[in-house]
């Protein structure tokens, strides 16, 4: 099989505060890269994408399901299993090695993105789509290891740049500040 030279080996997330940006950096096989300015508006929109994307798989499986009476019962082991395999494909993952510097540009300057859709079509696997500003569009098939890794860069980024973005549906860690109110 021969590797496609478009492939994406490393991702790379960053806050950028002078810009207050995030600079999406997608390091290909053929020792390329593409750089992408996202905004807060395009992270947003992204995150949101990206969160539904794994929602609506949860519910495909949960459709195959067919029994009332066990449904609650599935729906816990399908939880753990999804979860499972989330963990599973995150071990996998590399998020401590450096990213290769040393790629050559495919622009002088990085795109800015200006809009993100999920695009699919019949037969084909669906795609993260970033429509920059100057017409040019990246396009991201989207595995699960791959929205995986985008959603985990995008939370530690944003967290980095202090953006409020909405947290996963099946987050259910809460934080609670306590304050002792003082009159005066």
């Amino acid at each position: 099989m021969n590797q496609n030279e478009s492939a994406i080996e490393q991702i790379n997330l960053g806050y950028n505060d002078q810009e207050d940006r995030l600079l999406l950096k997608l390091g290909l096989a053929d020792q390329s890269e593409i750089a992408v300015w996202i905004t807060r508006r395009i992270c947003k929109l992204m995150s949101e994408l990206l969160q539904n994307r794994v929602g609506q798989q949860v519910a495909c499986a949960q459709e195959l399901v067919s029994s009332p009476i066990a449904n609650s019962k599935n729906q816990a082991i399908e939880s753990f299993a999804r979860e499972a395999a989330e963990q599973e494909s995150k071990q996998h993952m590399d998020f401590k090695s450096a990213y290769m510097t040393d790629r050559e540009s495919r622009s002088a300057q990085p795109l800015i993105a200006m809009q993100c859709v999920i695009a699919s079509a019949e037969g084909q696997p669906s795609q993260l789509e970033l429509h920059c500003q100057n017409g040019q569009t990246v396009k991201m098939a989207l595995t699960s290891e791959l929205v995986q890794a985008v959603l985990s860069m995008v939370q530690l980024s944003t967290r980095e740049a202090g953006w409020d973005l909405p947290q996963p549906a099946n987050n259910t860690q809460v934080n609670v500040i306590t304050t002792q109110q003082v009159l005066h």
